[in-house]
């Protein structure tokens, strides 16, 4: 847990006050050779960078489980929504700055840039600390020059100029110092006086005050959440971070509740704001078994059928095409028929889950679990079965004689429109289909 020495730190050594000024010189000279730069107008690139930081195998204070798994995982779930990530696993403070050089070169002019840490984080006199895995640090004397000062990573990040400027602070875990004089439990980190900077959100795993859990499995209830979260397609980031917040308050027992301040500009979406998926197929390629039908075929097909809704849809679709009158009388023939035999057609029943392949296509994104054990016929059927949700006919017989016998089939029209999420689970199982 990060902890708060109260009242003023006491004095550095004339040694250590001349090491610490030095490296921070050395590394500020480095950031603004990286940085080079930057005219007062730059347009964000669109470019998204990252800095991710995870430090558990301490040397001299207490080593944390899953610092490291957790960065190794933040890594993966940003690259997988097109961050540039600059990875620093364990590192000593030459690691950090080095690391945190490159980060400020790669996200000159970036869309966002993120800083995230994992690790013991360290609050004195209301500055925060993040601590290297080489940190020689007994008490807030050898802080200044041992540590690394948070405020020299949001400086990065604010000077690279990016619009989007995020920090996400997985560090109020267990006070990491062994003297009686520096514990201080329950304080937290500081606030961040950079988090209402426009443009900025910050993010801690706990409330201010509060502990965080290291976790019992690979990563921390704050990571795990987040990993899994911020890859979701549609959701804009304060959403995001408020389903975060819901689980890990629900996963810890009600003991953890992760806090957010930000000033946002806009919205921003990690994987985008509608759903997608790598090499999704365009509307024109995932239009079904029967699309791009020409007036023609159209004609024949409601021809064939002889519904009303044949009829109608071919009018719907060919308002001014060339059979459209020999369509408006068949279809007017086709009502009087059914108003000589029948009364109007009862409701269809509720859909049932058993009378679908995917019960829940049409308002979650698929995963390969779902379609585990699914052969290409079966999985052909389940990608038209989105199109036959929102009324569309077929023109492929086996398709009309399967759905015909569903009691939820009614249909309408041949040019349906689908959800981002159908679109996209569309697109994924036509490639599954391709490779089965």
């Amino acid at each position: 847990m990060p902890i708060e020495a109260r009242g003023n730190a006491a004095a550095l050594s004339p040694a250590a006050a001349i090491r610490s000024a030095a490296l921070i010189a050395a590394a500020f000279w480095l950031v603004a050779v990286a940085l080079g730069p930057l005219a007062a107008a730059q347009t964000p690139s669109g470019k998204r960078v990252a800095l991710v930081i995870g430090n558990g195998a301490y040397e001299r204070v207490p080593k944390l489980a899953n610092p490291a798994s957790d960065a190794r995982a933040m890594s993966a779930a940003l690259k997988s929504v097109g961050f540039q990530v600059v990875e620093a696993v364990d590192a000593g403070r030459t690691e950090l700055f080095a690391a945190l050089v490159t980060f400020a070169g790669q996200a000159k002019g970036a869309e966002a840039a993120l800083v995230f840490y994992a690790g013991h984080g360290v609050q004195v006199s209301g500055e925060n600390w993040l601590l290297p895995v080489d940190a020689a640090v007994a008490g807030t004397t050898e802080l200044r020059a041992d540590a690394v000062r948070l405020a020299d990573v949001t400086t990065a990040l604010d000077e690279a100029g990016a619009r989007v400027k995020i920090v996400l602070l997985d560090a109020c875990r267990d006070n990491p110092f062994p003297i009686a004089s520096t514990r201080s439990a329950g304080q937290g980190l500081a606030p961040i006086s950079t988090a209402s900077a426009a443009g900025t959100l910050v993010a801690f795993a706990t409330a201010p005050g509060a502990v965080a859990a290291d976790g019992d499995g690979r990563n921390s209830p704050f990571t795990a959440a987040l990993v899994e979260e911020l890859t979701a397609p549609g959701v804009e980031i304060r959403e995001m971070l408020g389903n975060v917040r819901s689980r890990v308050y629900a996963e810890t027992g009600e003991r953890q509740i992760p806090w957010v301040n930000e000033a946002l500009i806009g919205k921003f979406y990690f994987a985008g704001a509608e759903p997608t998926v790598p090499g999704a197929p365009s509307d024109a390629e995932i239009g079904g078994d029967d699309s791009g039908l020409t007036d023609k075929e159209a004609f024949e097909l409601a021809k064939e059928i002889g519904t009303p809704g044949a009829w109608n849809a071919y009018l719907q679709e060919f308002p001014n095409g060339r059979y459209a009158g020999f369509a408006e009388a068949a279809m007017n023939k086709a009502l009087s028929e059914r108003a000589a035999v029948q009364s109007r057609p009862a409701a269809p029943p509720p859909p049932r889950p058993a009378d679908f392949i995917l019960p829940d296509s049409h308002r979650r994104l698929l995963r390969d679990a779902d379609i585990r054990g699914l052969d290409a016929k079966t999985l052909r059927l389940a990608r038209n079965e989105i199109f036959a949700r929102r009324g569309r006919f077929f023109a492929s017989r086996d398709l009309r004689a399967f759905f015909e016998r569903k009691p939820w089939y009614r249909p309408t029209t041949w040019a349906v429109k689908l959800s981002p999420t159908e679109r996209a689970n569309v697109a994924f199982l036509l490639k599954a289909e391709k490779t089965r």
